[in-house]
């Protein structure tokens, strides 16, 4: 590609406090920054990345400096400062994968008006952090009016909020309205479970149900699901194609916190570049993988230094060691 590339990004981002299922509590950087350090890390001089969110009077000065600093490829002109403090984010996790949410601080939703200089962008990726970062008619104007892919992760638009900053999985009304909005469309399992409306245990499941998705939105379905590996659904002259696809090996699993970020920002770095959604899906799953292998956002920005040798062991089925 002789142009580098133009991708907007939509999200929050949050103080997380982790609590991993065995170990000592984390502190760090969650939301968004995970797909940004991720694109901005594989993607590199290949990308301009253009963030757009608002940000807590609390973090705002923190977060950009540190952005400044570390990734010369993250423009900052679309993140707006709000009189509040920022999104913090407390995630219990009572299995390995499976994990309790209390959200507070939650930022407004953003207007049309913030995201519309960025709508002309290659890709317009929206992850729904907090649940609220765009209105459903917002996203309607960002479906009709972008100039390139609009990748949408389901993500938090799947959880209800109780009063105390819980978050519990609820199915929106209009679910089908809002899937059919993306070109790109992703979910976890418990996301999947709580659209489809009922308990999905075996990869079958997740094939069917992806299925029925292709059938609603027209678009590509990405099923993330931890351990098991991925879904991935997309229409070939018409006709509903399914791929399952198995997990990254890894010698060992510390922390699962933004691994669907990382499968995301795997899939759009080789879409771009191939157009091809199995090869895609395949990166995506790497990218994940080695993103269970450290401490929330620790070493994020190193995953580009081990894709293209996990991707290797990938191919071969072959465990991939990581030190």
């Amino acid at each position: 590609m002789s142009e580098k590339i133009k991708i907007t990004v939509i999200g929050t981002v949050v103080r997380d406090t982790i609590y991993p299922y065995k170990g000592e509590p984390i502190s760090g950087w969650g939301g968004i920054y995970y797909t940004l350090s991720h694109l901005a890390g594989i993607l590199r001089d290949r990308a301009v990345l253009e963030p757009v969110f608002y940000l807590g009077y609390d973090v705002y000065d923190e977060f950009l400096e540190l952005l400044r600093g570390k990734f010369s490829n993250i423009k900052i002109g679309g993140i707006h400062k709000i009189n509040q403090k920022n999104n913090q984010v407390i995630l219990k996790y009572v299995t390995p994968e499976y994990r309790e949410e209390t959200s507070n601080y939650i930022p407004p939703p953003l207007p049309y008006d913030l995201i519309k200089p960025f709508a002309v962008n290659d890709v317009i990726l929206l992850n729904f952090i907090s649940g609220y970062e765009v209105t459903f008619e917002t996203c309607q104007k960002i479906a009709q009016e972008k100039s390139g892919y609009l990748y949408i992760d389901f993500h938090s638009l799947a959880f209800g909020r109780n009063e105390d900053g819980s978050r519990f999985y609820q199915r929106p009304e209009n679910w089908k309205d809002w899937v059919k909005l993306p070109d790109i469309l992703q979910m976890n399992e418990r996301e999947a479970e709580t659209l489809a409306g009922q308990s999905l245990k075996t990869v079958e499941d997740y094939k069917n149900f992806a299925t029925e998705l292709i059938q609603i939105s027209k678009n590509i379905i990405n099923l993330t699901l931890g351990s098991k590996g991925s879904v991935l659904a997309f229409l070939s002259n018409g006709v509903p194609e399914i791929h399952y696809f198995e997990p990254l090996k890894v010698n060992k699993v510390v922390d699962a916190t933004g691994c669907g970020d990382s499968f995301a920002t795997g899939f759009i770095s080789r879409y771009l570049e191939t157009k091809d959604p199995v090869e895609s899906a395949r990166y995506g799953n790497v990218a994940g993988g080695l993103n269970c292998t450290f401490k929330s956002t620790t070493k994020v920005d190193r995953i580009h230094l081990q894709i293209d040798e996990a991707l290797k062991s990938y191919k071969k089925n072959k465990l991939f060691i990581v030190d």
